[in-house]
């Protein structure tokens, strides 16, 4: 190995190592070339082991564990990126390639760009249920996490603060679930008074967890019921993001 090479090689990095099935370790590998890694080692004896890496992600190390199933860990990392955009445009490109459409819920998945008190993120999750979170933080994330807590302290309306811990539960921590009862409670007791702006964001955000179950049906009436909110021009111009993710919910439930 000349010394450019070797001096790469040994620049400061860190590599995450995951396990996987055993049985079913070349099928965890597809997806991960599915997503445009590069294959860089693999081996089957003595024990089943694989790198990847995929420039301006970095590179990832999986092992081949015997009794996964039974036994075996899940684990997870989180990627600093300075272009999420561009890296998830690429990312779903990939995807949509190899498969013929992207992966957005079940096992395995990628989400949507997603903003959180901390970041702009995509969350991806592997055949082996490891999940990868690339983000392009706001800044210091014990800051942010700190103020939005008090902001969400701050709020008066039970309906506003219950929105927000279904926000955290579905975008932070993809508990689709509980993220779905908290709405359900939300929509059935805290309704009164609202102003159209929160309703119509926390339809999307219903419509979008019932996507991410596979509820096609429940996800339907939710897209019904939030274009059926009546907004002024004002805040159709301010809600655009949230008008625009509503349109890829739908496209997805219509596909699906």
């Amino acid at each position: 190995m000349d010394k450019e090479k070797l001096v790469e090689k040994n620049r400061n990095r860190s590599v995450p190592l995951f396990e996987c099935d055993y049985n079913l370790f070349d099928h965890h590998l597809e997806f991960y070339t599915a997503l445009g890694f590069e294959i860089i080692y693999y081996q089957k004896a003595p024990y089943r082991f694989a790198s990847v890496i995929k420039e301006g992600i970095g590179e990832f190390g999986f092992y081949g564990n015997k009794n996964f199933k039974e036994n075996g860990n899940r684990g997870g990392c989180y990627i600093y990126v300075p272009n999420i955009q561009e890296v998830f445009a690429d990312l779903k490109s990939n995807l949509k390639a190899y498969y013929g459409k992207i992966p957005s819920k079940g096992i395995p998945r990628i989400s949507r760009i997603n903003k959180t008190a901390e970041d702009w993120r995509v969350n991806i999750t592997d055949p082996g249920e490891n999940t990868i979170i690339i983000g392009e933080t706001f800044g210091d994330s014990t800051t942010l996490m700190e103020a939005e807590d008090e902001r969400v302290r701050e709020l008066e309306s039970k309906f506003e603060k219950a929105y927000a811990a279904a926000y955290r539960l579905a975008y932070s921590k993809e508990d689709f679930l509980a993220a779905r009862n908290t709405l359900e409670v939300a929509f059935r007791k805290f309704t009164a008074g609202l102003n159209s702006d929160i309703l119509f964001k926390a339809k999307v955000l219903q419509a979008e967890v019932f996507a991410s179950l596979g509820q096609k049906k429940q996800a339907k009436g939710a897209i019904r019921e939030a274009n059926e909110i009546q907004l002024t021009e004002h805040e159709k111009v301010q809600l655009n993001r949230f008008y625009e993710r509503l349109k890829e919910i739908n496209e997805q439930v219509e596909t699906d």
